[in-house]
């Protein structure tokens, strides 16, 4: 059995796609593969499906949505997928059957890599990590009680996504991460670790002025929008561009 959940919720079971039902089913399951092999209590349940106001039948409601999602999985040749606790229930899934747990393993061995100069290794394998995202997190399940756990994995995806670009960076590939840092900077104008790649790389393929430019972007969308300045490593790298320095990338 494999769980996906960078992306749309899905599960297949030898490649067949299991079929998860309507709308309440897919969000408990969605709620318990966000915390895999953990308890969850039936109220947290609850509480993804309905929010604050929960009809009377809520719990009832709860136990047939699991009753009919182990159908499925046992019928798909995953019985036992869902266990029922004293007072909730437990997704038992390995790491290596969920694609979230697989994403975080995959970048915590690119960090390793990375920590041992293995650079190229690093970027490969913060590839294969991020490949493994077909849209965002539970793309098509909503609901206050889920955001947390949506929240946490989109900032793990940016996260390993600025990882890599600055370990690009490091390996001289200036030029080719461009059009993607530009992109990644339209989407998230608040990231300076992003803008300051963007500013890196420009000036690193004879884009100074531009790289300038972008600066000026980002400083005033924090000036206005937030009312602050820009950090130090982005004012820092500012200066060095200004100087004609080759500054190196930015920091994590």
């Amino acid at each position: 059995m494999f769980l996906h959940v960078l992306g749309p919720l899905r599960a297949t079971v030898d490649a067949r796609p299991v079929p998860l039902g309507g709308r309440r089913a897919r969000t408990v399951l969605a709620a318990l593969a966000l915390e895999p092999d953990w308890a969850v209590s039936v109220e947290s349940l609850v509480e993804a499906v309905w929010g604050p106001r929960p009809p009377a039948s809520a719990r009832t409601q709860i136990r047939i949505c699991v009753s009919a999602l182990r159908r499925a999985f046992a019928g798909a040749g995953a019985p036992d997928t869902i266990e029922t606790l004293a007072y909730g229930y437990r997704l038992r899934i390995a790491p290596e059957q969920l694609d979230s747990a697989v994403f975080e393993a995959r970048v915590g061995r690119a960090r390793v890599l990375a920590g041992h100069g293995r650079r190229a290794e690093a970027v490969l394998e913060l590839r294969n990590a991020l490949a493994l995202w077909t849209g965002p997190a539970l793309a098509g399940e909503s609901g206050p009680a889920l955001e947390p756990g949506v929240l946490r994995l989109e900032e793990l995806r940016i996260r390993a996504t600025e990882e890599r670009l600055r370990l690009e960076l490091a390996l001289g590939r200036h030029a080719d991460v461009i059009g993607e840092l530009m992109a990644l900077a339209a989407t998230h104008p608040f990231r300076e670790q992003l803008h300051g790649q963007l500013m890196l790389a420009l000036h690193r393929a004879g884009r100074t002025a531009e790289a300038l430019a972008a600066y000026r972007r980002i400083r005033l969308t924090l000036v206005d929008q937030l009312g602050i300045e820009p950090g130090p490593q982005l004012s820092d790298l500012e200066r060095s561009i200004l100087l004609g320095e080759r500054p190196e990338p930015l920091s994590a």
